[in-house]
Formats: C-alpha cells, sequence, structure tokens
C-alpha cells in the first residue's frame, strides 16, 4: 500500500530584545496562526509563485495547511479534431500537506518530489511565506523553520559511555513553550538580551551527569538545536566525540491514513523525541 513521508521541524518566532513599549504581547501561536490566515504567496522568480493555501483545523491548535508553487508549463497534447499535435501553456500548481501544532509550533512537512527536490527547500519556503506575512513585518520578527533531529542514537551512546567528559549545546531566541528550565529557557533569553541570534554553551568535567545531559539533549533537539558530547566508552579508552546524526525526524503513514491520525502520529512522535 503506498505510504506518504512527513519530516518534523519547528518554527520559531523570534522577537527583538528592543520591544516597542505599545507593542502587544504576541505569542508564537497567535504569530503562526495569523500568519496561515493570511494564507501569504511570495514570487520568487518569474512565474514562480509560492502560495499556503487549504488551511484547516480539526484539533485545538492542530490541523494542516497545503504549500504548493504556480508556474506555467508548456503542456503538449494531440487534437483529435485537427489531427494535428498542439502546444498550450496552462497553470501547474503542485503542492503538499503540512500538518501543525500550533501550541508547540510543530509542523510535519509532507515530502513531494513534485513541489521541491526535498523537504528542506519546502521548509525554506514556509519560513518565506511567513516572513512576508503583515504581523511578522510589523513587528520585526525573525522566523526560522528548522528541522528536529532524531536524538535516539545519541542518547543511547550517552547511556553507555562510562563517562561523559564534555557536552555542548546550541540555542536560539525565545521560542518553544516546551523548552527545558535548566538550559534552553535561560540561555534563549540570555541569546534575546545580547540581541544574538544564536549561542552555544560548553561544559566539560570528569563524569558529567548523564540523566542531566540526557535531559537537555533531548529538549535541545526538539527545539529544532544541535548537540554534540565527548565520551568514555570505557576506562583508559580515548575519549571520543559524538552529535546528533542524520535529517530530520521522519513519520510514516499510509496513504488512506485519516487526516486526524496522521496528526496524532506527529505529535506522538514528537512527544518521543521530548520526553
Amino acid at each position: 500500500m503506498p505510504t506518504l513521508e512527513y519530516h518534523l521541524y519547528r518554527t520559531k518566532f523570534i522577537k527583538p530584545s528592543q520591544v516597542d513599549l505599545f507593542q502587544p504581547e504576541l505569542s508564537a501561536r497567535e504569530m503562526l496562526e495569523t500568519g496561515l490566515a493570511e494564507r501569504p504567496s511570495i514570487e520568487l522568480r518569474e512565474n514562480n509563485v509560492w502560495h499556503v493555501g487549504n488551511v484547516e483545523y480539526f484539533s485545538d491548535g492542530g490541523g494542516r495547511f497545503a504549500i504548493g508553487r504556480t508556474t506555467l508549463t508548456t503542456v503538449e497534447k494531440f487534437d483529435a479534431t485537427t489531427g494535428n499535435f498542439t502546444e498550450l501553456v496552462d497553470d501547474s500548481g503542485p503542492y503538499t500537506f503540512v500538518y501543525f501544532d500550533s501550541k508547540l509550533g510543530l509542523l510535519g512537512i509532507g515530502k513531494k518530489t513534485k513541489v521541491a527536490a526535498d523537504v528542506k527547500s519546502i521548509a525554506r519556503k514556509i519560513q518565506k511565506l511567513l516572513l512576508s506575512t503583515a504581523l511578522v513585518k510589523r513587528n520585526n520578527i525573525d522566523v526560522r523553520v528548522e528541522f528536529i533531529r532524531d536524538p535516539e542514537g545519541f542518547l543511547q551512546k550517552l547511556f553507555a559511555a562510562y563517562a561523559i567528559k564534555r557536552f555542548k549545546a546550541t540555542f536560539t531566541g525565545p521560542n518553544p513553550i516546551d523548552a527545558d528550565e535548566l538550559f534552553q529557557k535561560p540561555m534563549s533569553y540570555y541569546c534575546q538580551q545580547l540581541e544574538a541570534e544564536q549561542g552555544s554553551v560548553t561544559v566539560a568535567g570528569e563524569s558529567l551527569n548523564e540523566n542531566s545531559v540526557a535531559a537537555v539533549a533531548k529538549s535541545t533537539a526538539a527545539t529544532a538545536n544541535d548537540a554534540t558530547a565527548v565520551i568514555q566508552n570505557s576506562r583508559g579508552e580515548r575519549p571520543v566525540s559524538i552529535s546528533f546524526k542524520g535529517d530530520a525526524k521522519k513519520v510514516i503513514v499510509e496513504h488512506d491514513t485519516e487526516k486526524e491520525d496522521v496528526l496524532r502520529t506527529i505529535q506522538n512522535t514528537y512527544k518521543e523525541v521530548r520526553q
């Protein structure tokens, strides 16, 4: 049976550090939902326009939208009436669905090669479309759409190690509501106050606490950031470096799966990364 593939991404709406006193307190959820409701379009080059459409909700903050591009395409046809071959110029509009949870800023972007060569290209178009929306532009918000890595292999190596010698995690400006209180939230606020775009923190010791390192690693993956570590696999061995590997966390569903079930599967897969 045919299957559909969705890649997990995270939307980030990063506010400027210097906020106007009269600027309303905007949540990331509001900016995402308002942006989708606007159904933005952008022309990246002549006769190549990207659109958001088909926005629908089927749970609190959960739903899907379509993203696609329209281009002028020459179609070769045979006219049975005249007995001649002809060329017609027509609109082509390939699209794919993107499932979302606006409470988390979570996206499940459908892979479709007719729309773009890879999902990363589609994610970049979503980012540009959201950047073009009125609320984001009016409030000078930076938008990022970044993929969520699968941390499982990284975590397995952490817990199997004799000792964790060094751990490094990256962060960006304030964003996801479920970022951990230990690292991502305070460091993201620090990043914003320094008017920085991103940063990283490295800690080192003879044997770092594996549970604390793992908790920060999960939150780092879930917030679409990156992490590396230096571990010693057994006593007396030379330490080695490990990092998050691969592309976005993927969800595979059967073609005829109900849309509500697709969203639920994407949300549950995200929870596996986060928890």
